[in-house]
C-alpha cells in the first residue's frame, strides 16, 4: 500500500478531517481507547479494533505530524517534574558536598 493511503485510511478510522491536527488525533484516539480498550470492552473484537486504532494512531502522528515518539509529551512532563530530583531524576551531587550529605542524613532518619 502507497503512504498516502495509510494515512487515508488512519484518518478514516479514527475520523479525523483532512485538516485535523495532532491535538485532534490524540483527543480522538482517547475517545476510541475509551470504547475500545479490551479491559473495558468486554466484546471478542475489541482486541482486534484497539490493535489497529494503535496503529493508526502511530501511523498519522509519525506519518502526518512528524512525532515520531507519542510518549514526548508524558517524558517531557516527567523531566520537568523530576527531572533535578535527587531521587527521582538524574541530578546527582558530587560527593562531600553540603547538601549531599543532608540529603543522605534525611533519609537516613526517614527508614
Amino acid at each position: 500500500m502507497s503512504r498516502n493511503r495509510d494515512v487515508d485510511n488512519a484518518r478514516k478510522l479514527l475520523g479525523i478531517p483532512k485538516n485535523g491536527t495532532a491535538e485532534d488525533v490524540k483527543k480522538k484516539y482517547k475517545e476510541m481507547a475509551k470504547i475500545w480498550h479490551p479491559d473495558i470492552n468486554k466484546s471478542e473484537e475489541a482486541h482486534a479494533k484497539m490493535q489497529e486504532i494503535n496503529k493508526a494512531f502511530v501511523l498519522l502522528m509519525k506519518e502526518e505530524f512528524g512525532i515520531l515518539d507519542w510518549w514526548e509529551d508524558y517524558n517531557r512532563w516527567w523531566w520537568r517534574q523530576y527531572g533535578n530530583d535527587p531521587i527521582w531524576g538524574n541530578y546527582y551531587p558530587e560527593e562531600g558536598s553540603e547538601t549531599n550529605e543532608n540529603k543522605k542524613k534525611a533519609i537516613d532518619n526517614q527508614s
